[in-house]
């Protein structure tokens, strides 16, 4: 991935197909990672270790509109940490995941998921796809991760549902 010296990602940001990642429809517009939060959220409340390849830099407070990065993720029992993609886009750039996650809503009676997702202002999407690595739950891991960090609902590849950070949980056997 060819990024800027503010290690932003340097060509357009396309959000991921809803089929192949889970999505994150977030109340904070903003794109910044917060590497130092994420990997401590990580590390004390999922036993994660969590670094992301290409570090992020953001003068004067500033952010990109759209960003992309690789993530390592290193769950405990594994040997080595797996290659994760995340990309993030404004809602308005990604409105096949805000009906997914519309449909996910309504698939469970709303549950208060449909507030969370009216109010989304960011897509952040997790490949469910492992770059490099042999944990298949790692993009799960970091989705549930991220729904922790950033309140918000995640809806699994090709959507069906929507679940918090309890449901990711107990997906990971963590429950």
């Amino acid at each position: 991935m060819d990024v800027d010296r503010n290690g932003w990602a340097s060509s357009r940001v396309e959000p991921l197909p809803v089929s192949s990642a889970y999505t994150l429809l977030a109340q904070d517009p903003s794109a910044r990672v917060d590497i130092a939060l994420w990997a401590h959220k990580a590390r004390t409340f999922f036993g994660v270790t969590l670094e992301i390849e290409q570090p992020k830099a953001y003068p004067n407070g500033e952010t990109p509109a759209a960003d992309a990065a690789v993530m390592l993720v290193q769950r405990k029992g594994r040997s080595a940490a797996s290659r994760v993609r995340v990309v993030t886009v404004p809602v308005e750039e990604a409105p096949e995941a805000r009906l997914c996650a519309e449909a996910g809503a309504a698939a469970i009676g709303g549950a208060g998921m449909d507030v969370l997702v009216q109010r989304g202002l960011r897509v952040w999407q997790v490949s469910s796809e492992v770059a490099e690595g042999d944990d298949p739950d790692a993009p799960l891991a970091l989705a549930a991760i991220l729904a922790s960090i950033l309140l918000a609902p995640i809806v699994p590849p090709g959507g069906g549902t929507i679940f918090g950070v309890k449901g990711a949980r107990e997906r990971l056997g963590l429950a």
